[in-house]
């Protein structure tokens, strides 16, 4: 693989990868598509004690204050108490959205930018999660799973970009430029069970190289699947780590979503629909927490 050429297609001061697609047309023709007003949350609940890799460290909540820890209700008339929680975890926590940041190439980010001088212990001056706009578009739900007849596709196993055009096909559906397109493989389901879900961050179905290369040529804005990584692991290429990843965010500016909750679409056969997801504006960080809906 040679990535020397990271430029984007959208100019050499662009941070937004193929979310340039997503333009006011893309969010009217997008919200034309809602019939029912049925929403579906395609986030899976945060908690202490969750699955994650040893790289993201643990999520940690606590309560910091409760109503009844200080005298406000024995002072005020109206009996005043509350509560708040102090959150600690890493940007790429449970369903989250991967920013242009997130991967590099011999040490280059997406359009070239030098991760040398972008990347601070404080954040990145370039291509960080603030930089992403609220993503409201046409989605898509390939299920992988579904269509092999079972509940749930094995470790290692890479998804194509032949069973997603058969997928497409059998159900008229086309991808346009800006859609989101995930893949459902049956994880989904394991996402509550930490001790099962963990062993899938090194061995993995998922989407397949030469799938993100179709994924590429389709310009979509957003991909991802509802496994820890997305993407197949351990890779199809020797001696590779995230393969998909790298190919996707840094070479073509495709945000990607890990853990993505695709169990009730599947459930229900939504296969389009409108998606909107938004991400939390951290300065500087290399991906968001998100709750993404699915609305029929």
């Amino acid at each position: 693989m040679d990535y020397n050429d990271l430029s984007s297609k959208f100019g050499k001061d662009d941070e937004l990868g193929n979310l340039n697609y997503i333009d006011e047309k893309k969010v009217l023709s997008s919200l034309r598509m809602v019939k029912y007003g049925r929403v579906y949350n395609l986030s899976h609940v945060i908690f202490n004690g969750m699955a994650d890799r040893l790289t993201h460290g643990p999520f940690f909540f606590e309560i910091l204050l409760r109503p009844y820890d200080n005298d406000y209700y024995k002072i005020y008339d109206n009996k005043y108490g509350a509560s708040l929680g102090r959150i600690e975890m890493c940007d790429h926590t449970g369903t989250h959205l991967d920013s242009l940041n997130h991967m590099a190439y011999n040490n280059k980010l997406f359009n070239n930018i030098d991760a040398y001088e972008n990347t601070t212990n404080l954040g990145s001056k370039r291509l960080g999660i603030e930089k992403s706009i609220p993503i409201i578009t046409k989605g898509i739900m390939i299920d992988v799973a579904g269509m092999h007849k079972k509940d749930k596709l094995e470790p290692g196993y890479a998804i194509t970009r032949e069973e997603t055009e058969i997928f497409l096909k059998d159900h008229n559906i086309e991808i346009d430029n800006g859609d989101a397109v995930f893949f459902y493989t049956g994880l989904s389901r394991e996402f509550n069970d930490p001790k099962n879900y963990d062993k899938y961050y090194d061995s993995s179905p998922g989407i397949g190289y030469d799938l993100a290369k179709f994924l590429s040529e389709k310009n979509v804005s957003v991909s991802g699947s509802d496994t820890p990584s997305s993407e197949v692991t351990p890779p199809e290429i020797k001696n590779t780590r995230l393969p998909v990843h790298q190919y996707l965010i840094a070479k073509c500016g495709i945000r990607l979503i890990d853990n993505i909750k695709l169990d009730e679409l599947s459930r229900d056969r939504i296969y389009e629909f409108a998606f909107i997801c938004l991400p939390l504006l951290i300065k500087g960080a290399t991906a968001s927490p998100v709750s993404p809906v699915a609305i029929i």
